[in-house]
């Protein structure tokens, strides 16, 4: 019986071992909640929420559109060393090109547009900065505001080229050929055949005072130069498209499209700043020509569809 009682309180847990187990309680607790934490910060931050570091190209785009944004609000145009207010980008003073270069530069750094909308709209506002460069002159006044301009342009599009090259998971792109036949044939007939600014001396009845319109081409317009080479440009690679016919060409006909789209985007571009600058100088100066052609460049875009 003694045997018994002694084998019964063996069995029974001591006060000294109670201590010994709840330490062990302890870190299985304490381990089980680690680990918890451990797999939630992994995927997290809390509260904050995960962190997104966005890529080289993107980082690019928007540095180079908040340069775009703020060189707007410097001055594009030297009237004298000491003139006041600041002769800013947005406004009649650069013709429509400074407002265009604005929405841009704001439009990079508030949206993530794809790639070649992207790629367009940085194209056509680095080509309307350098065409306003080439008709004010270095020598004619010209402000660091442009500079600033080109040089955010420059950026943007730098991003855009390497998000073009980076980003492999693009969609599917397909074309209605029509509709981009038809926009390039707008715009390059804009470009050189239809008045880009209307004179003055047209709504005169004596029109011996000089000439009547200028087009895209004229040496004060400039415009319809870039309008041209990109519109050429979009009816070589339609041109083009017609010989793929084979499926391991697809690789190459997404490139095509997606060059199409970048073309069709920077004629809207470039004919728009010269839509808005024409508004801002009113009646006198206002040509069917840029219309035409932003309607050409809209088009070209439009014919651009994700499969």
């Amino acid at each position: 019986m003694n045997d018994d009682v002694s084998a019964t309180e063996s069995s029974q847990p001591m006060p000294g071992d109670i201590s010994a187990e709840e330490p062990e309680e302890l870190i299985a607790d304490s381990s089980a909640e680690t680990a918890d934490e451990g797999s939630n910060g992994g995927g997290s931050t809390g509260i904050l929420g995960s962190l997104e570091i966005p890529s080289t190209g993107r980082m690019l785009v928007g540095i180079g559109g908040a340069a775009m944004a703020l060189s707007t609000l410097l001055s594009w145009v030297e009237v004298g060393n000491d003139s006041f207010p600041n002769i800013a980008g947005v406004g009649v003073s650069t013709l429509g090109v400074g407002s265009i270069v604005f929405l841009a530069g704001l439009l990079f750094v508030l949206r993530r547009l794809s790639v070649g909308i992207t790629m367009g709209i940085a194209l056509g506002a680095l080509g309307s900065t350098l065409v306003y460069i080439s008709l004010v002159g270095t020598d004619n006044g010209l402000a660091a505001g442009a500079w600033v301009g080109l040089a955010g342009s420059a950026i943007a599009v730098l991003g855009a080229l390497v998000l073009v090259f980076k980003e492999d998971d693009r969609p599917s792109l397909q074309l209605r050929r029509l509709s981009a036949v038809l926009g390039a044939a707008l715009a390059v007939v804009a470009s050189f055949w239809l008045d880009w600014v209307l004179n003055s001396s047209a709504l005169i009845s004596d029109r011996g005072m000089g000439e009547e319109a200028f087009n895209g081409l004229h040496s004060e317009v400039l415009f319809g130069f870039p309008i041209l080479i990109l519109g050429g440009i979009v009816l070589l690679l339609l041109f083009e498209s017609t010989s793929i016919q084979t499926s391991m060409a697809k690789v190459r006909q997404q490139w095509i499209f997606l060059l199409i789209q970048m073309a069709g985007v920077a004629i809207a571009v470039t004919a728009g700043s010269n839509v808005v600058g024409s508004m801002m100088l009113g009646v006198f100066a206002f040509g069917s020509g840029p219309l035409v052609a932003l309607v050409g460049g809209v088009v070209i875009a439009h014919s651009i569809k994700q499969a």
